[in-house]
């Protein structure tokens, strides 16, 4: 039995997240108005397509979202939440651009100082990553 098939018996949405970073900023964007969590902030990501794998996924999601291309460097961590409109299993990459220079994204999406990151500033399910973000590329400062 695949990922896919055991979440569809869990009835559970599988998310793939890229949590894109260039130096000392990472990319993040704004929840439009009418979504869940409108007003908060977000990494590109989305659901897997059938047959895609989770980096696939969260490669295709960067592109569509923010118009950059990604290279994934590692899985980060998985996380299961439930909220009022189903169950996610999310699992959130490191990325980088596949541009050398910093490159501009699409809106909503900007790039945002590390140091800035905030918890609150984001949906649940994104608090252990944060934390994770900022001890490990914060340390490096």
């Amino acid at each position: 039995m695949n990922d896919s098939q055991r979440a569809s018996e869990r009835n559970e949405q599988q998310v793939a997240v890229a949590v894109i970073h260039f130096k000392d900023l990472v990319l993040v964007g704004r929840r439009p108005p009418g979504r869940p969590w409108a007003g908060y902030l977000e990494f590109p990501g989305g659901r897997l397509q059938p047959g895609e794998s989770w980096q696939e996924a969260a490669q295709r999601e960067a592109l569509e979202e923010t118009g950059l291309s990604v290279t994934i460097e590692a899985h980060l961590l998985t996380v299961h939440a439930d909220y009022d409109y189903g169950r996610l299993e999310i699992r959130f990459f490191s990325a980088v651009p596949a541009a050398e220079s910093l490159p501009t994204p699409r809106a909503p999406f900007f790039w945002l100082d590390i140091a800035r990151l905030l918890p609150e500033d984001f949906p649940p399910a994104n608090a252990a990553v944060i934390a994770q973000l900022r001890q490990r590329l914060l340390s490096q400062r």
